[in-house]
């Protein structure tokens, strides 16, 4: 005697599911707009005076941001320099100045990242300098 196989049940049918929004990464404009800004928090958290960001890319073909910041005295600004440069370095994803000039002693230290570039000063050779009337013609960043 044979018996009658009965039918599987039907496999049930995959619920259509909403697309997943892509998380956007943000754009490197962005992405740079945020380092700066993590700089002047950087250098306010050491008590950086008179911290100015100057968006140059206008008006200048050298980098994008300069963010000018006085220090009291050359323990000051080498205190300022060397946080920037350590902070920098523990942030996702880490930079490295591509290159560091000037010292303590000389009251200036630049630290170049490229896309932006780190001027502290005594409020001396601020003021001597006067980098915020050079590039006068750049926005200013709140």
């Amino acid at each position: 005697m044979k018996t009658k196989k009965t039918p599987a049940p039907p496999k049930p049918r995959a619920t259509p599911t909403k697309p997943r929004a892509k998380s956007r990464a943000p754009s490197p404009a962005a992405q740079l707009r945020e380092r700066v800004k993590q700089v002047r928090t950087i250098l306010d958290s050491k008590k950086g005076e008179h911290i100015a960001i100057l968006n140059v890319a206008k008006v200048s073909s050298v980098t994008d941001y300069m963010i000018l910041c006085s220090g009291l005295n050359h323990p000051h600004i080498r205190a300022l320099a060397d946080e920037v440069v350590k902070q920098l370095r523990l942030a996702k994803p880490p930079v490295a100045p591509h290159r560091r000039a000037g010292s303590a002693e000389s009251e200036w230290i630049v630290l170049d990242y490229v896309d932006f570039i780190v001027h502290i000063f005594t409020p001396g050779m601020r003021e001597y300098y006067a980098m915020e009337q050079l590039w006068k013609d750049a926005a200013t960043v709140k």
